[in-house]
């Protein structure tokens, strides 16, 4: 779940602004975590408390440090208010996921994105999530299609092991597996031309991947879901450079479809998702 910062009314001896005071504000399960300016730090204590006294879904509030970093994609988090834990059950789309918001990297702001996803799905597919995380995208899938079989890849043990967590929580190992490791090396030595679709929810560097992932695709073709970010200084710029981009890298070996812009991440700064139909014959 994420927030409009302008219904949080914060009043007390401080003036609370969106723009002034808290950068960003999510909530993951009963954990809140919030992105404070800098130079508003010292109040930071007050807001997480007072954030705990407003919401009463919320038992935990936490200030995020700095960017996501790492292959892992963490967050450096400090405790603020409430219970002292990191752990907490996520609700979405009629399922439920453990998650270590301290550990793995998970957005509620993509919940949009993993249903589209899902109802984009034909019954029996074979289908590969390159970057699963705590499995999201794909229970999703399973729960909507449970005649597709779904592989998952992650290369942080903690997501990895959190995501066989999720499948048992609702009730979806027999349709979905998680392997451990590197995508790369994983679809090179034993899942070459074995999927109909793919996901590549890896904004940061998916693009460098995008071989791999076409490696990956039976003949005579399939699709891919591939996430990627985006600098442009015009919002109607950004899913033509993305799109462009693509198909010069794909080489007339398919073609991107559809594109949408998933997220604003910064300024002049995109997270978009281009669906590519690709056709080797």
């Amino acid at each position: 779940m994420c927030l409009n910062l302008s219904k949080i009314q914060l009043f007390d001896n401080f003036n609370f602004k969106k723009s002034h005071l808290i950068n960003g504000f999510d909530i993951i399960g009963d954990i809140a975590i919030v992105k404070i300016n800098s130079t508003n730090r010292s109040q930071q204590f007050k807001i997480g408390h007072k954030i705990l006294s407003q919401f009463s879904n919320i038992n935990s509030v936490f200030l995020q440090q700095g960017r996501i970093f790492g292959k892992f994609r963490t967050k450096t988090l400090s405790y603020l208010a409430g219970e002292n834990r990191t752990t907490t059950i996520y609700r979405e789309s009629g399922c439920q996921f453990l998650i270590d918001v301290s550990k793995v990297y998970f957005s509620p702001r993509l919940s949009h994105e993993r249903l589209r996803i899902a109802h984009l799905i034909n019954s029996g597919e074979n289908i590969l999530n390159m970057f699963a995380g705590i499995g999201s995208f794909s229970i999703i899938i399973a729960k909507n299609q449970p005649n597709c079989k779904i592989i998952d890849i992650e290369i942080n043990p903690d997501a990895h092991f959190l995501a066989n967590e999720n499948y048992k929580l609702n009730k979806v190992s027999n349709t979905v597996e998680s392997i451990l490791g590197d995508s790369s090396e994983i679809i090179k030595t034993q899942y070459s031309k074995h999927f109909s679709r793919i996901l590549m929810p890896l904004p940061e560097n998916s693009i460098d991947f995008l071989e791999d992932a076409l490696s990956a695709l039976k003949s005579p073709g399939g699709w891919i879901h591939l996430y990627m970010h985006v600098v442009s200084e015009k919002n109607d710029s950004v899913l033509s450079k993305a799109t462009k981009k693509l198909n010069l890298l794909l080489d007339n070996r398919g073609i991107v479809t559809n594109s949408r812009i998933v997220k604003q991440i910064g300024p002049n700064n995109y997270q978009v998702v281009l669906d590519i139909d690709v056709d080797f014959s």
